[in-house]
């Protein structure tokens, strides 16, 4: 969709489709076009909704290890994209959830979400016994991004939109 470096690179829109834009949404514009933004708020939302779609899937529980981390890194990520793994830990293990003022603030591109997302499961895959992410990280990752844009979307979207296979045959990878 689009790429943006969170030091203030120039923004590239490679395909902006104005039906997936809602009332509501932000929407900034750039010098190539207008791109979508989201707020830490949405995709905190998205990544606890896809990690709660992925496990309810799975038949584990969203509060294992793997998803806890995964959370977690995910928004350290969003946050600072090249943050080391013990800042991730220092989140995780906060008694409370940090909040910034601006979590409502729509800021991120879908890029930086999609970056976030994708680096955070892979890094809590790697520090939570597993050398690779499996299916079930990649459900993660899918259902989450898919449900940034579509918040009503459920595991047969996921399974057509993002894989083109019937959801039977998505959960026997599982």
């Amino acid at each position: 969709m689009s790429l943006e470096s969170r030091d203030n690179a120039r923004i590239q829109v490679l395909d902006f489709e104005p039906a997936a834009v809602h009332p509501g949404d932000v929407v900034a514009s750039t010098e190539s076009g207008p791109v979508k933004l989201y707020s830490r708020d949405a995709v905190h939302t998205a990544i606890v909704d896809g990690v709660t779609l992925a496990a309810d899937e799975a038949h584990h529980s969203n509060q294992a290890d793997r998803f806890t981390w995964a959370i977690t890194a995910v928004m350290t990520y969003l946050d600072a994209p090249s943050a080391p793994w013990a800042e991730v830990k220092n989140r995780h293990y906060q008694p409370t959830p940090d909040a910034a003022e601006d979590d409502e603030t729509a800021q991120y591109i879908r890029e930086q979400v999609s970056q976030a997302v994708n680096n955070g499961v892979d890094a809590a895959a790697r520090h939570t016994g597993r050398r690779f992410p499996d299916d079930l990280d990649n459900l993660v990752v899918n259902a989450a991004l898919t449900l940034l844009d579509d918040p009503d979307a459920d595991f047969y979207t996921v399974a057509v939109e993002c894989y083109s296979e019937s959801p039977r045959v998505v959960r026997s990878w599982l």
